[in-house]
């Protein structure tokens, strides 16, 4: 037996495993599992009895038979190789696309960031060459008066003209200049403090219908342009008047300003919703203007000597009882007064102690639509005048241009 161990060396670098499986393969030639255990246990140092060596063989060919087409086939084998190969090409090129598809976002993004501060840049140039600095003081009024001047409708870009109405940005023009004339005067008849400008919405005629496009004078573009320039002019000739102590701007979306159809579009996707950033920049020099920034685009809200307001645009809350607690519930407070425009017309009612006021449109009637519908309506902006109790005057204001 002692000739028979000797004959059995154990390989440089062999594992126990390897040495095992290399013996017990020979065991038909070594002659019974006992002195198989005894060569293993000799080599390796170890004292187990030929049963744990002749399970772990069995255990070997086992895991061998399973396996064994993989290691005897060397076609199924190399398919297997070239397998795993396309597999690792694949998942080469799936990562080399989306770093692909990242730089070119990063580059997206880069580039948007540049031509916002290039937009920033240039706004704020018209600012300092257009709306200089001015200088403003304390106001000696004392009356408890504020006023909130609504912008509605102006529909800017529309063109019309017809027996029953006309209007044309040359017209916005005319009338905005007649509308600033009137807050002048309501607010020297009483005395207001601090005035707070609404955006309704819809200061774009937009190009969400054929029969709206066929009467625009200017693409969208020009009218968000024109209508920035529009409203800064007011504001800042509000401001340099030197008449209120502070004045503030709040801003809602309208249905006219989204920019695809309305069944794809975005809630938040409004040209509308362009104009405070552009009057931000634009009147960056004006201490007492400021623009208020909203935490939703189509709701505003806002709170002059303790009485709360909210500023909606009008096609998602009607002036009704059911729409206004609606409006309530989805707001999570009870407001004094909701303000909206929407429908081209001023109008007033009273919800539950809520005070609904309607403003109109800068365009009247004559255009498509209002053909149409046999409906007929002058151009009217809306002046609310408030105290610390609410509501105290209303002043639906007519244009003679």
């Amino acid at each position: 037996m002692n000739n028979i161990i000797h004959n059995y060396k154990r390989f440089e670098n062999e594992s126990d495993e390897e040495l095992i499986f290399r013996i017990c393969k020979d065991k038909e030639s070594i002659g019974s599992w006992k002195q198989v255990g005894e060569i293993l246990n000799e080599l390796t140092g170890n004292e187990y009895t030929e049963s744990k060596y002749r399970k772990q063989f069995q255990s070997f060919e086992k895991m061998l038979d399973a396996n064994r087409e993989m290691f005897v086939d060397d076609d199924k084998q190399l398919a297997a190789i070239r397998l795993e190969r396309q597999e690792i090409v694949k998942e080469k090129r799936r990562l080399f696309d989306e770093r692909l598809d990242l730089n070119r976002r990063l580059r997206e993004t880069s580039r948007m960031e540049g031509t916002i501060e290039r937009l920033e840049n240039m706004l704020t140039s018209i600012g300092d060459t257009r709306y200089l600095p001015y200088k403003t003081g304390v106001k000696p009024h004392d009356s408890g008066n504020d006023l909130i001047v609504c912008l509605s409708d102006w529909h800017i870009g529309a063109s019309y003209y017809s027996f029953c109405g006309m209007y044309d940005p040359d017209i916005a023009k005319e009338r905005v200049a007649e509308y600033l004339e009137h807050v002048l005067e309501i607010q020297k008849t009483h005395k207001a403090e601090n005035c707070t400008i609404v955006l309704l919405g819809d200061m774009v005629s937009g190009n969400i219908h054929k029969t709206i496009s066929v009467t625009n004078r200017e693409n969208v573009i020009e009218q968000v342009k024109l209508v920035c320039e529009l409203i800064a002019d007011f504001v800042y000739s509000l401001g340099k008047a030197d008449i209120f102590n502070k004045i503030k701007i709040h801003s809602v979306g309208g249905n006219h300003s989204r920019i695809e159809a309305k069944a794809d579009a975005l809630i938040a996707e409004r040209l509308d919703n362009l104009i405070p950033w552009f009057l931000k920049q634009m009147l960056h020099n004006s201490d007492n203007i400021i623009v208020e920034d909203e935490y939703d685009d189509t709701f505003c809200s806002f709170s002059i000597r303790d009485r709360h307001y909210i500023g909606v645009h009008g096609d998602k809350d009607a002036i009704t009882e059911s729409s206004i607690s609606k409006l309530v519930l989805w707001s999570g407070f009870k407001p004094d007064c909701v303000i909206a425009g929407h429908k081209h017309h001023a109008a007033m009612n009273d919800v539950q102690g809520i005070k609904v006021i309607q403003s109109g449109s800068l365009g009247g009637s004559g255009d498509e639509y209002t053909r149409e519908k046999r409906l007929l309506g002058k151009p009217t902006q809306t002046v609310i005048v408030v105290n610390e109790k609410g509501v105290k005057a209303i002043y639906p204001l007519e244009f003679n241009v």
